[in-house]
């Protein structure tokens, strides 16, 4: 079989051309070079065709719009729980309990970014400004399946940002300017009712736990009261430092009257001898003054029902449901105040987060970028119509082969 005359031309002239010695590199190149050279029609064509399809989409695709939001934490929390465990922490360390706070606390919650990336947020956006009806999602099979192509959507249009200072930049893109600026301020407005639903949950928790153990407190306070009047009604221990000091100063005076009767009755003995009567009467006060030290110092009811060598056990009982009890009580006072705080924080409406910068309608596009859109669309074409032209020299060699 014989080529047609063209062909033949072709066949001919490439096979006169290509170099025969030239090192693989070289050849490569070599080829490339003809390729270009031998099919550039055909490049240029499809090259022209590809740019002018995207150049013909990019025209007809609408302008989109991005408007972004700038908000801030608050300076301080707002939620009682922080606040709490601080409190809480300062009570028992002034009574010398170990403090339940420590390091760990800072790092307890959430981060923001899981409210502001949250679907409850998606969906509140998509049914406040009908995200359905405005991304054109007719062919829904149901609400379900609608709203998750609704919130896809939405999120190929949606980003936040945290910056190193802190603040929060919220941008959406939407083909109304308008609409994008309405929804990037309406984020941060239900980002701020989910956070206080959260925290008002969080605190209906906490307030329950704290009131149950504020009830165990009050309880275990009751008893404790109760036990220490038994030990004082039956001790008659009511200030323990202050009977002891009394007692003391007590058993001095008598110790201190005892022996100063003493030395008169030795007096009187070296004096008139042991069987004066003087001697006699006087013998007797100091047996009297040693029988009421010893009854001071033996027997109860001198500074309670008890005897003194009994004196530290009253005590001690005394004591220690006197602490408990003080305890007790300082606990209360500390949790009294953050159970009011908790009882505050369900209806008290501290938002999360504040707006720095509002979002503002946007004056230019922000996509589509249509000389992006040709430019990478010249650039295919070019590679497609050298890959093709590849083929078709590859398939008119083959047939060259088969027909010689």
């Amino acid at each position: 079989m014989t080529l047609p005359p063209n062909e033949q031309v072709t066949a001919l002239d490439s096979e006169r051309t290509e170099p025969t010695g030239a090192s693989d590199g070289s050849a490569e190149l070599y080829r490339v070079v003809r390729l270009v050279r031998q099919y550039r029609r055909l490049i240029l064509a499809v090259a022209a065709a590809g740019t002018i399809a995207a150049l013909v989409v990019a025209l007809l695709l609408p302008n989109e719009y991005a408007s972004t939001v700038n908000a801030v934490p608050p300076k301080r929390p707002q939620t009682g729980i922080e606040t709490m465990l601080g409190g809480i922490s300062s009570a028992l360390r002034d009574i010398g309990l170990t403090r339940i706070a420590g390091a760990r606390t800072p790092a307890m919650g959430y981060d923001f970014m899981v409210v502001l990336q949250s679907r409850a947020l998606l969906d509140s956006l998509i049914v406040r400004f009908d995200l359905i009806r405005a991304y054109e999602i007719t062919d829904a099979m149901s609400l379900d399946s609608a709203m998750h192509r609704a919130r896809e959507e939405l999120l190929d249009r949606y980003e936040v940002e945290l910056d190193g200072a802190g603040n929060y930049r919220i941008t959406i893109i939407d083909r109304d300017r308008y609409r994008a600026a309405a929804m990037a301020n309406a984020a941060v407005t239900f980002a701020n009712q989910i956070a206080r639903d959260l925290e008002r949950r969080e605190n209906e928790v906490v307030l329950g736990s704290i009131q149950q153990r504020l009830d165990a407190a009050l309880a275990r306070m009751n008893t404790i009261a109760d036990s220490l009047a038994a030990v004082s009604k039956k001790t008659l221990m009511y200030a323990p430092l202050e009977q002891a000091h009394a007692a003391a100063s007590a058993i001095a005076e008598a110790k201190a009257q005892l022996m100063s009767q003493e030395i008169v009755l030795g007096v009187l003995e070296e004096r008139y001898g042991t069987d004066d009567p003087a001697t006699q009467q006087q013998r007797r006060v100091v047996e009297s003054l040693r029988q009421k030290l010893s009854d001071i110092e033996r027997r109860p009811g001198f500074v309670g029902n008890f005897s003194l060598p009994d004196a530290p056990k009253a005590a001690y009982d005394y004591m220690r449901y006197y602490t408990e009890l003080e305890t007790m009580m300082k606990l209360k006072a500390a949790m009294l105040p953050l159970l009011e705080d908790l009882q505050s924080s369900l209806t008290r409406s501290s938002p999360a987060l504040y707006v720095l910068d509002p979002a503002v309608p946007a004056y230019k596009k922000d996509r589509p970028r249509r000389s992006l859109i040709v430019g990478g669309a010249f650039v295919g074409s070019l590679l497609l119509g050298f890959v093709g032209a590849m083929i078709l020299d590859q398939w008119r060699r083959m047939r060259r082969a088969v027909l010689s």
